[in-house]
């Protein structure tokens, strides 16, 4: 592929002090040992052409672990019964499925992570993550698109020559379980470095969730300029407090351009619906986003982040968390990396999946009974990404 020279000082400019690589460049997507973190990006699917080994050098495509939310699924591909999971349709976008197995006992999923990580910094103040594309929509479905941190060696590849890669992770499948096998994709330290969680939505309702998870004496929040603030730790099972949330809104479908700029004391969440001119000057899939000129009914929620004086503590929250959150004592998220994935009913859509005494039961009698056919080949469509350092 080929760019003109105007592209590539735009896409400079875009990146002010972050490396950024436009997939099928000729100098590769894939990041190296020296800048894998602050790796700026775009992934543009509708305007550019692709080979899968652009997404690839910029994601693992394999979490060989069990699901950290107790869903329905599988996302190890050594694991896997079907073999067309991922789709590249060059003009179109990347298609991400999760699709039934014969043995009628779980779904193959994914758990897309990117391989560079993000942290704010003098040189990064504000940095901005954009998507476009489709979230699947069914009862017994929880699909994200999320930002998650660690503090451990291994998900910021320390003393490594190299990014792991998926062939090494396939070297992890099937030993340990998600909370003591830490990997390049799975740190069991959480919620230690945060999570920043920018669409969530469960079982069809087509309700988008921003939110934030962190440990106890770490984060408050003041969300949408009011008064109440709300420590954004994930407290015992049952709280209404399962970290910190703004104002859902409800879309006819979950589709669009999302977008999250993250700054040191805010965390703002913005979307457009797929009509919408997201390409214009300033706008979020223009070579230089400017956010300044964001606001309105784009604009859907925005996070104040101030710090707190709660403890972690026996009483208010869960021992193996304080146990992880010994060292983090600051409001601020560290080594964030991006994920998507798609999962069956768990510890949120399951538990909400009816008004009935077991929800979670019912929840996975359905997606293996007269629900499986309706959630088969649900897919995310990634039609644009993007990671933008805004000086």
């Amino acid at each position: 592929m080929h760019f003109s020279l105007k592209t590539l000082l735009a896409a400079l400019w875009l990146a002010g002090c972050c490396s950024i690589t436009l997939a099928g460049a000729p100098d590769s997507t894939a990041p190296g040992r020296a800048n894998v973190e602050n790796h700026c990006f775009a992934l543009d699917f509708r305007e550019q052409t692709y080979q899968v080994g652009d997404v690839e050098g910029l994601f693992f495509t394999t979490f060989p672990h069990d699901d950290p939310t107790a869903g329905d699924v599988i996302y190890d591909r050594r694991k896997w019964v079907n073999s067309d999971m991922l789709k590249l349709v060059n003009g179109d976008g990347l298609y991400l499925f999760i699709k039934a197995r014969g043995d009628e006992k779980v779904f193959d999923s994914f758990r897309m992570t990117s391989k560079p990580y993000y942290n704010l910094d003098e040189a990064h103040p504000r940095l901005l993550f954009v998507f476009k594309g489709h979230m699947p929509s069914a009862r017994g479905l929880w699909p994200a698109w999320w930002l998650n941190g660690s503090l451990q060696p291994a998900w910021t590849y320390q003393n490594k020559t190299a990014i792991s890669t998926d062939a090494h992770l396939d070297t992890l499948s099937g030993r340990g379980h998600f909370y003591d096998t830490p990997s390049a994709v799975n740190g069991t330290d959480w919620p230690a470095a945060g999570e920043l969680d920018i669409i969530e939505t469960i079982n069809g309702e087509n309700i988008v969730h921003n939110t934030l998870h962190t440990c106890p004496q770490m984060c408050d929040a003041r969300w949408n300029d009011g008064g109440e603030l709300i420590n954004c730790a994930n407290a015992r099972d049952g709280d209404p407090n399962a970290g910190c949330s703004g104002i859902p809104y409800t879309l006819d479908a979950v589709e669009g351009t999302f977008a999250c700029l993250w700054e040191k004391d805010r965390i703002r969440f913005y979307y457009w619906a797929p009509g919408e001119a997201v390409r214009e000057a300033g706008g979020p899939l223009h070579a230089t986003p400017n956010p300044d000129l964001w606001g309105g009914e784009n604009l859907k929620n925005t996070a104040i982040l101030l710090e707190t004086e709660t403890p972690c503590d026996s009483e208010s929250h869960q021992d193996w968390q304080c146990n992880n959150c010994r060292d983090s004592n600051t409001c601020s998220f560290q080594n964030m990396k991006m994920i998507f994935n798609i999962t069956l009913c768990g510890k949120w859509a399951g538990a909400r999946f009816d008004q009935s005494g077991t929800p979670g039961k019912n929840c996975r009698s359905y997606i293996f009974g007269e629900g499986k056919t309706a959630i088969h080949n649900q897919f995310i469509k990634i039609e644009y990404l993007s990671v933008v350092n805004i000086p």
